[in-house]
């Protein structure tokens, strides 16, 4: 019986695991969506007669932002059913210490996929150009 505890929670922590990164991914491609939309409002800024166009692409990266926001939050709570750090104490103040632990790994895997996308992003686009 003992076997098949574990067992269940190595599955559970996987597919968990699993989730958390894929959400973290999420968040960093929904980021660079945001940052994508920005560029597009900048450019749109102060040509007559595209006001709409700003608009509608103000609120797409409104909803880039929210959407980035949502997947971080998500894999941090994810993460932190994931975890088996602090086994031992009580339920609410061991969520609350994985919840902190697991945001801030799940900001820092964020940031690092989001900078190796931009990079192979930018790499792609300068051999295309030249």
């Amino acid at each position: 019986m003992k076997g098949s505890t574990y067992r269940q929670d190595v599955l559970r922590f996987w597919i968990l695991g699993t989730c958390a990164v894929l959400l973290s991914a999420a968040s960093a491609f929904s980021y660079l969506g945001y940052v994508g939309q920005g560029i597009v409002v900048g450019d749109l800024l102060g040509i007559r007669g595209r006001e709409a166009d700003v608009a509608v692409a103000q609120r797409w990266a409104t909803y880039w932002l929210v959407a980035s926001v949502c997947c971080l939050g998500g894999s941090s709570v994810t993460a932190a059913l994931a975890s088996p750090i602090d086994a031992d104490a009580s339920p609410l103040p061991r969520f609350l210490a994985r919840l902190v632990l697991t945001s801030i790994s799940s900001i820092v895997l964020t940031v690092l996929i989001g900078l190796v996308s931009f990079s192979i992003i930018t790499a792609s686009h300068r051999s295309a150009v030249h």
